[in-house]
C-alpha cells in the first residue's frame, strides 16, 4: 500500500537516493529543502513525480498547503559537520534542534502517523576496540553529535505525548554518488574518491590509521525502507559491522584507478574519533537485512560518479 511521505532535506545526498527508491515503489513523495547543501540536480526525477517545496524546515508550518497531507515524515535536514559545529554551535542548535521541533509540531498538528529520524554514529564518541551497540553509553565529542543525541530524545518524548510512532537510525559513515566535496569537513570517502577520480592529491590528517565503518548509500536507503512500514520503535545502528582504516581506504581507491594518489600530510583533527564500528545485530535480527555493497564495489561506483560529475 503506497504512502504519502515528506522527506526533509530530500535534495541532499542521502535524501535524493531515498526519494528515488520511494517513488520506485509507488509512494507519493514531497521534498522540503532550502538548498543550503542539497541540489536540484540530485533529484533526477521526471517532472510531476514528486512535489518539491523550497523552504527551511524551521518554517515548516508556512508550507502546509504546498505539502498537503502526509502519513510519514523522514527527517534528514540538518547541518552535518562535526568539526564546524564546535566553532559555530548556535547554528547547529538552531537548525538541528529547532528544526526537528518544528517537524514534531507539524506531525502532531497534522495527524502524521510516523517519523523516521536520521541520527549519527558520532553520538558514541571515541570508544575504540569495541563494536558499538544501541545500548552503548553515548559520549558525544562535538556539538553536532550532541544535537543528534538530543534529537533522539526529543522524538521519543514527543511520540508519547502526540501519539505518532517513530524510529531512529544511527547512521555510520555513509558514502556514495552525489556526496558533496566542497567544504573542508566533507566525508573523507567522498573527498578521496573525487581526488582519485580526477588525479588530485589528498590531505591525510594524522597517521591514517583512524578506522571507520563505511556503508554505501544504497544500503542505507534499504534500511530506511525496511523501517518505514513497521510500527516498531527501537533505535537501530545502520552500518556494516566492519571497519577499515583511512590508509586501507586509500589503498582500495588506488587499486580502482590503477594509479597512486598523492598524499599531503596534515596534523590530526582535534577530537577526532580514532576507531568506530557498528554492532548491527539488532537490525539484522529484526529485519533479516544485511549490507549488499562491499567497500570496493561502493568505492568503484563513487569514483565512476566523480569521473563524470564535478564535486560540489
Amino acid at each position: 500500500m503506497s504512502k504519502s511521505i515528506l522527506v526533509t532535506g530530500g535534495a541532499g545526498f542521502i535524501g535524493s537516493h531515498l526519494c528515488e527508491a520511494l517513488l520506485a515503489r509507488g509512494d507519493c513523495v514531497v521534498v522540503l529543502d532550502n538548498f543550503c547543501s542539497g541540489k536540484r540536480e540530485n533529484l533526477h526525477i521526471p517532472a510531476g513525480a514528486l512535489r518539491l517545496v523550497e523552504g527551511d524546515v524551521r518554517q515548516l508550518s508556512q508550507f502546509t498547503h504546498q505539502i498537503g497531507p502526509v502519513d510519514t515524515i523522514v527527517h534528514l535536514a540538518a547541518l552535518i559537520s562535526g568539526y564546524n559545529s564546535l566553532s559555530d554551535p548556535d547554528d547547529y542548535e538552531d537548525v538541528n534542534i529547532r528544526g526537528l521541533l518544528r517537524v514534531i509540531e507539524y506531525a502532531a498538528a497534522h495527524g502524521v502517523k510516523r517519523i523516521l529520524f536520521a541520527s549519527s554514529s558520532t553520538v558514541y564518541g571515541n570508544q575504540p576496540g569495541v563494536a558499538l551497540s544501541e545500548t552503548t553509553a553515548p559520549d558525544p565529542l562535538t556539538v553536532y553529535a550532541l544535537t543528534k543525541l538530543a534529537g533522539e530524545h526529543l522524538v521519543r518524548l514527543y511520540s508519547r505525548l502526540a501519539g505518532f510512532s517513530h524510529c531512529t537510525l544511527r547512521l555510520f559513515n555513509v558514502y556514495g554518488p552525489r556526496q558533496a566535496t566542497n567544504h573542508p569537513y566533507a566525508n573523507v570517502t567522498c573527498k578521496f574518491s573525487y581526488a582519485a577520480a580526477n588525479s588530485l592529491p589528498v590531505k591525510l590528517f594524522g597517521d591514517g590509521e583512524q578506522s571507520r565503518d563505511f556503508i554505501y548509500v544504497g544500503d542505507v536507503v534499504r534500511a530506511f525502507l525496511a523501517v518505514l512500514d513497521e510500527s516498531r520503535e527501537p533505535l537501530y545502528n545502520i552500518g556494516t559491522g566492519h571497519q577499515h582504516s583511512i590508509n586501507q581506504l586509500l589503498g582500495r581507491l588506488e587499486e580502482i584507478v590503477g594509479a597512486p594518489v598523492a598524499v599531503q600530510p596534515q596534523p590530526e583533527w582535534p577530537n577526532d574519533i580514532r576507531s568506530i564500528r557498528a554492532d548491527t545485530s539488532r537490525f539484522e535480527r529484526e529485519f533479516d537485512i544485511r549490507p549488499q555493497v562491499s567497500l570496493s564495489e561502493g568505492l568503484a561506483k563513487t569514483v565512476g560518479f566523480f569521473r563524470t560529475t564535478a564535486g560540489s
